[in-house]
């Protein structure tokens, strides 16, 4: 639900970069060159793909064993025991499945990227103000405001001590 929500928000940001503007603001253009090119992101799933095919092949079995050594299930100490065959035994579509997430988390994570290249004005713009806010709050950390109060218990550091006579 949230990755569809998320996907549905990119996608309602992303625009074509032909009609985007030439970047002329320095912020701008870096944040630009900050994000990977929604080509480059796509070209990675292959190699997701292959690295998780070697992760299946990791036998988790002793890992198992050792997080409950007194269980004594059946198949405790057992070779053989990858995260291929654990996730296969209940969904014999596991691998497909996994694949297909992959490939499909990575096109969306693409089309992300070219939102956000879209949203790059408003970024910047933002982290502007962000720069500006905390500026303001820095110089009026440097510059104490006089001591507001006129209540005499904040004077009076005795205010509260029952056996300090009052004047």
């Amino acid at each position: 639900m949230h990755k569809l929500l998320f996907v549905a928000a990119a996608a309602a940001l992303a625009a074509p970069a032909a009609a985007q503007a030439p970047v002329t603001d320095p912020l701008e253009a870096e944040i630009v060159r900050s994000i990977p090119h929604p080509g480059e992101v796509e070209a990675m799933a292959p190699v997701l793909d292959r690295s998780v095919g070697a992760l299946m092949e990791l036998d988790v079995g002793p890992l198992i064993d050792a997080a409950d050594p007194y269980g004594r299930r059946p198949g405790y100490g057992v070779p053989g025991r990858t995260l291929r065959e654990l996730g296969r035994r209940d969904d014999p579509y596991f691998e497909e499945r996994l694949r297909g997430s992959i490939y499909g988390a990575t096109a969306d994570v693409s089309r992300m990227m070219g939102a956000f290249a879209a949203a790059a004005p408003s970024l910047a713009r933002s982290v502007r103000e962000l720069e500006r806010a905390l500026g303001t709050a820095i110089d009026r950390y440097d510059r104490p405001e006089p001591y507001a109060y006129d209540d005499p218990q904040y004077d009076d550091p005795y205010y509260d001590d029952p056996y300090y006579p009052a004047d």
